[in-house]
């Protein structure tokens, strides 16, 4: 479908807690796609910091931006599903605070998800790790690896979650039908409850493309192996599905985990060759 003739608002949502340091660079990266019929929605989380008011000098130069402030609520999932409420887009897109897009990222995917069929609820794609990260590193990942992306819900339930969040655009009023974001305080892997739930009744699409950045930074929120295993636990017995153990080949060994970080590196760069040919 070409775009020119169809502009659906893509609503941006980013919740942000103490922010500062990253969330300019990440605004921005949303304000210069090549698609720019958007609005973005930045949901402060009571932060501390100057977050709100850089935010606020942002959207002094450009009306997309729109903020707002809430008190903490120490879940992601309350802000996004705040600005699920406020948004006024035919479709969502998800953005971390931290995090960067490609400048074609809305344009590759709005175009794929128009062409194919109403069914289809959302779209996703590939990311990569960057900032306090490399190639040798634990936290070093190309997500997913193409051979092991999701493409149905029998695969969320096999392989495991391989959709990176900010990489997510999707259907406002499927999204709507699944009442958004589950805010159990408990649940914390909410992102993979919503993709489980979504594609229960709906297909979603993977496109093979480098479209996010995920930065790895000092400040990050970091958890550890029992925990996720936990976490994965408990969303299991909450929704009565049998989920994969959560299993981390970087954790194996250093002999494996070099193994493992060449594979996401070699693969990083042909994909990185294979996105900059879609420019």
């Amino acid at each position: 479908m070409n775009l020119k003739n169809n502009f659906p608002l893509v609503s941006v949502i980013i919740p942000a807690f103490n922010s500062e340091t990253y969330i300019e660079e990440t605004v921005n990266s949303a304000l210069c796609q090549t698609y720019q019929n958007i609005e973005l929605i930045i949901v402060d989380d009571g932060s501390t910091d100057r977050t709100l008011e850089i935010v606020k000098q942002i959207s002094l130069k450009d009306n997309r931006v729109n903020y707002f402030s809430i008190p903490p609520s120490g879940r992601p999932s309350v802000p996004r599903n705040f600005g699920i409420r406020k948004a006024n887009g035919e479709f969502i897109a998800f953005l971390d605070s931290d995090d960067l897009w490609h400048k074609r990222k809305i344009e590759l995917q709005l175009k794929i998800i128009l062409a194919a069929a109403p069914s289809s609820a959302f779209i996703y794609s590939m990311s990569i790790t960057f900032g306090d990260v490399n190639p040798f590193s634990r936290k070093y990942e190309l997500l997913p690896l193409p051979f092991r992306a999701a493409k149905n819900f029998n695969d969320l339930l096999t392989i495991g979650n391989t959709i990176p969040l900010s990489s997510v655009i999707v259907r406002k009023d499927k999204l709507l039908q699944e009442k958004g974001f589950d805010e159990d305080p408990m649940l914390q892997i909410e992102d993979y409850d919503l993709w489980l739930r979504l594609a229960q009744q709906f297909d979603f699409i993977f496109l093979p493309a480098i479209l996010v950045r995920y930065r790895i930074h000092p400040a990050q929120f970091s958890v550890d192996w029992e925990t996720q295993k936990k976490r994965l636990v408990y969303l299991s017995l909450k929704r009565n599905i049998r989920l994969p153990d959560y299993k981390k080949i970087r954790n194996k060994g250093s002999v494996i985990s070099f193994i493992r970080n060449m594979t996401h590196f070699k693969l990083y760069l042909l994909y990185s060759f294979l996105t900059f040919l879609k420019r």
